[in-house]
């Protein structure tokens, strides 16, 4: 048996899986055909959780936090092995100690029909503890009508022909580059989820292509509507970028439909939600020290944990982070929270912690529309839950008779409050009608709106 094409190898980020991501070693694979020597390459990832490896006790390791040596083999199944590789990872300083931090490691490799095993291994520097894992592989006995779909945080075409090099995360496919980690981990702020999926044909043919999201109980969640993609002889690909934004999280499944003379051709592919606390763990990780706990993110993540911040936010401090560099961004961030960490000089900001958990939990109580296309932090509801904590009363009339649906909300712990939500479109969109916080807006004809029997109901409560 002959072995094409060497290992490709490379680590990757793949982002903070803050749901509940299955614990241990994750491999997945995703297969394509070519009809040359009839084979079958194989994008193989494995998501390496942080609970695997474990801090380095001596310092001087050039600001990594961890290593850990990973190992992979693929061998068939009388046991001959079709090619081994293994290298170094260094595991940054602020990913560790975060619930459900992980690291992606990609390989490629490409064979003939048959069954294989792929086994990888993950030795921890600190402490020689080896964690393993493995699976099987079929590659394609004939040519299928589609390959496996491949699922992605983004997708990009080449800018031309000088570029040909993937950056940090992405795997290439012909003039595409796919940002790619095997189970794409989304976020409400980071939402658009990516797919690939190469289809076969002898001749030219059109198909018609339609992608659906179930939940994790098999109901239907999102679907396009279906798309015409002329395919030439020999097939095509078919690619999109969908925006998910408003499920909560969880695991789904994408299943991608090429309908072609007839025939429906589905592939299907796992992915995640995350929380608003994906982000805003890896800044306010325990074990991460102040100075490093941006560092580690994107500036899309950046600009997610920055948007909130006007509920904080002194005069002199509005305005200038649009227009910073990416550094500028992460030292804007970091000198704002270290004003107002209440224990300076130790590894943990309570009220940085405090403020995004508050972020999180409104995004989840409270975003509003259909589609949930209002994130629960910029709705009325969430302001004020961010701002003044979970109410101690809650009176609340999802059908109110002659009037929209609305809520009553009472403080009487600490300082006496009363806020009166009042449901506008009548399609979950609460609005902020009235209330005695001198420091929030009121509309001069709540009662109006509201109704005299409601208005009553207000009073008394």
């Amino acid at each position: 048996m002959q072995a094409r094409g060497a290992l490709t190898t490379w680590a990757v980020v793949a982002g903070l899986a803050l749901w509940q991501e299955p614990r241990g070693l994750q491999v997945s694979v995703v297969r394509f055909y070519r009809s040359v020597n009839s084979l079958t390459f194989v994008d193989a990832f494995c998501r390496v959780p942080m609970s695997a490896v474990s801090p380095l006790i001596a310092s001087g390791a050039g600001g990594a936090g961890a290593f850990y040596r990973f190992a992979v083999t693929v061998h068939d199944s009388a046991g001959v092995e079709l090619t081994s590789q293994s290298w170094s990872q260094a595991v940054p300083q602020a990913l560790l100690g975060v619930v459900g931090a992980s690291l992606a490691e990609h390989f490629a490799f490409a064979g003939p029909r048959g069954r294989y095993v792929v086994a990888v291994a993950v030795t921890d520097s600190a402490t020689g503890r080896v964690s393993r894992a493995q699976a099987e592989v079929g590659t394609f006995a004939e040519a299928p009508g589609a390959s496996d779909l491949l699922l992605a945080a983004g997708l990009r075409a080449a800018s031309g022909p000088a570029d040909t090099v993937p950056r940090a995360g992405e795997i290439r496919k012909g003039d595409l580059f796919v940002e790619a980690s095997g189970r794409p981990v989304l976020t409400p702020e980071q939402s658009r989820l990516g797919y690939y999926l190469e289809l076969y044909t002898q001749r030219p043919e059109t198909a018609s292509i339609v992608a659906r999201v179930r939940s994790a109980s098999g109901a239907q969640v999102v679907a396009t509507s279906p798309q015409r993609l002329p395919l030439p002889a020999g097939g095509g690909v078919t690619r999109g970028l969908l925006d998910v934004a408003g499920l909560p999280p969880g695991a789904y499944v994408l299943d991608v439909t090429a309908t072609v003379t007839g025939r429906d051709l589905t592939r299907s592919a796992e992915f995640g939600m995350a929380g608003f606390a994906t982000d805003a763990a890896i800044a306010a990780a325990p074990g991460a020290r102040p100075g490093d706990r941006f560092g580690p993110l994107a500036e899309g993540q950046l600009d997610s944990l920055y948007a909130p911040l006007v509920y904080l936010m002194s005069g002199d401090e509005e305005g200038i982070y649009p227009s910073l560099t990416l550094e500028g961004k992460r030292k804007f961030l970091g000198a704002f929270w270290a004003r107002r960490d209440p224990t300076p000089g130790t590894s943990r900001n309570e009220a940085q912690e405090q403020f995004y958990a508050a972020i999180g939990e409104a995004n989840r109580r409270f975003h509003e529309g259909g589609a949930a296309e209002i994130p629960g932090w910029r709705t009325d509801r969430g302001r004020v839950f961010i701002r003044y904590g979970a109410p101690d009363e809650v009176l609340s009339r999802p059908q109110a008779g002659s009037t929209a649906p609305y809520e009553v909300w009472k403080y009487t712990k600490k300082r006496a409050r009363k806020f009166v939500f009042y449901d506008v479109t009548e399609f979950g969109n609460y609005a902020l009608i009235w209330t005695d916080e001198r420091r929030e807006p009121s509309r001069p004809n709540w009662r109006e709106l509201l109704g005299p029997e409601a208005a009553q109901d207000v009073d008394r409560f």
